[in-house]
């Protein structure tokens, strides 16, 4: 038995080696040809469902990739209608103080690469009604960002608050008045408030701009008081405060014009 199963498997090596010597000499003609396109045609017809679920899959995978992308740019877009309903808000409420004032609404096209520069650049000037001289600049949520600096006819130039030059007066909540002075970082201190007021000054507080520059309305937020010291070797009171705008992520501003 063993014997004979040798020579089957001699006879089927034998056959198979004139086959493919056959197949190899007559690779170009018709016949071959036609064989070789057929049974590719049935490997794709075979592999077929295969490659039809892989698909699904991928597009499966596409899908709940788009779904998760819509979702994020449904909770953005609801983020930014509630922006402007605050900025509009916030437009209403200086509008009680004087009919007069104005919000121009711009876009940054870009900001200030330059460390020791702190400035943004709007698409907007003078000849969409910014003033050429200098006035305050707020973000949609009302809380102040700078002043323009340098109006063109239609761009204009924005000195951030987070500039070491920066400076404005400002009040508290009880009308205690004083300067706000950028620092680092998000910081920045309220100067020349006499240590009299101590019990009067909360952490928490906000500071607002005050009437008296002609840059700035009367009432925008400024910072977040987040320290205060009474220390006794200075004649004036030590209060940290906290930028309430987001100066990194700033795409959209409003110029408050008269």
């Amino acid at each position: 038995m063993f014997k004979k199963y040798n020579n089957s498997g001699l006879l089927i090596f034998v056959l198979c080696s004139f086959f493919s010597v056959l197949i190899f000499i007559n690779k170009d003609s018709l016949f071959i040809k036609k064989s070789k396109s057929n049974i590719s045609n049935l490997f794709h017809l075979l592999f077929k469902p295969k490659i039809i679920i892989s698909d699904l899959e991928m597009m499966e995978s596409e899908n709940d990739s788009l779904i998760s992308q819509l979702k994020k740019v449904t909770i953005e877009n609801k983020i930014l209608r509630q922006r402007i309903r605050d900025a509009q808000d916030y437009y209403k409420y200086i509008q009680k103080t004087d009919d007069s004032y104005n919000l121009i609404v711009a876009r940054v096209l870009n900001h200030s690469m330059s460390m020791s520069s702190k400035v943004l650049n709007l698409d907007k000037g003078f000849s969409n009604g910014i003033p050429k001289k200098s006035k305050a600049v707020i973000n949609y949520d009302g809380n102040l960002i700078g002043r323009t600096f340098f109006v063109d006819k239609n761009k204009s130039q924005v000195h951030k608050i987070n500039d070491r030059n920066f400076h404005v007066f400002v009040k508290t909540n009880k009308n205690i008045k004083g300067q706000f002075t950028y620092k680092s970082g998000n910081r920045g201190v309220l100067e020349s408030v006499a240590k009299k007021y101590y019990n009067d000054i909360i952490i928490g507080d906000t500071i607002f701009t005050t009437s008296a520059s002609n840059i700035y309305v009367e009432n925008i937020p400024v910072a977040k008081i987040i320290n205060i010291e009474n220390i006794a070797a200075k004649h004036e009171l030590d209060i940290t405060v906290e930028i309430l705008a987001n100066l990194n992520t700033i795409r959209n501003v409003f110029v408050v014009s008269k």
